[in-house]
């Protein structure tokens, strides 16, 4: 992903139940704690904010520091990525130490395609790795729990660990099946989905965990990101600022020489 090609995501994951709900879950046993009364989606939007707050999120944009293991070897990263939830818009930006930000590469999705962009270039991917890294990006619409309210996604209650974390499982409209686990204060720490392999092989087993929580304007986030990939040790992100904005904004890539807000085949002539 450049950071999510170098960077992100996925896990076999179960296909929704029998007792899927369309925008919302069923409720589960009243229990003490969070989710007394309450489904455990509906305990978990509580926990990281409230409907009101994560709702109004156009555009969740961090910094931070990453590693990647891919290729046989492990890379660290300078990150900066956006998502915009409400149009299915993203893009992560990536760079080293060494090679500094003016050698930044940038990935950039939306509905369903991505391009490498770089100095003055959008190169498109092919189909297998901008499938994979839209449903990579997914992951991050899927954290943000209100869009699992909407009319298009289903979502069920799954069971309860014996460590005492509750599941969902759950489906965005056009998106991938995803188990989402909440602990006991109805904060979500892990996930599992299964992604399209970039190269177009057998989809990818991911499994996610989260830890730390970082805030802004009333919505909690992870600070911590960390990712398997069949198995084995993938992504690991570590956030250094955080915002999630209720207006979305200009979005220029001051490492290019492009206006950076849309790829070249999507403009108007002139």
């Amino acid at each position: 992903m450049n950071v999510f090609k170098h960077a992100m995501m996925a896990s076999a994951v179960v296909a929704l139940g029998a007792c899927a709900t369309s925008g919302g879950s069923t409720v589960a046993p009243a229990d003490a704690g969070v989710f007394a009364g309450k489904s455990t989606l509906d305990a978990a939007i509580d926990a990281a904010g409230g409907q009101a707050a994560l709702a109004r999120v156009k555009e969740l944009e961090w910094t931070g520091k990453a590693t990647v293991n891919a290729g046989g070897k492990t890379t660290a990263l300078n990150v900066m990525t956006v998502i915009r939830p409400q149009t299915n818009w993203a893009r992560s930006t990536s760079w080293t130490d060494a090679a500094g930000q003016k050698k930044a590469r940038t990935l950039q999705a939306e509905m369903g395609k991505a391009w490498d962009v770089n100095v003055v270039n959008w190169t498109p991917l092919p189909e297998a790795q901008a499938a994979h890294e839209n449903q990579q990006f997914g992951l991050y619409k899927l954290m943000l729990l209100a869009p699992l309210k909407d009319p298009g996604a289903t979502v069920s209650e799954g069971k309860v660990g014996a460590d005492g974390v509750r599941t969902i499982k759950a489906q965005l409209e056009g998106g991938v099946p995803a188990e989402l686990g909440f602990d006991a204060t109805g904060k979500l720490v892990s996930a599992s989905m299964s992604v399209r392999d970039a190269k177009g092989g057998a989809d990818v087993a991911q499994t996610v965990k989260f830890s730390g929580e970082i805030v802004s304007n009333g919505v909690k986030w992870p600070k911590q990101i960390s990712i398997q990939q069949n198995g084995a040790p993938y992504f690991d992100l570590e956030i250094a600022t955080f915002e999630a904005n209720a207006t979305v904004k200009p979005r220029p890539l001051q490492h290019t020489l492009d206006d950076g807000q849309t790829p070249p085949g999507e403009r108007d002539a002139g």
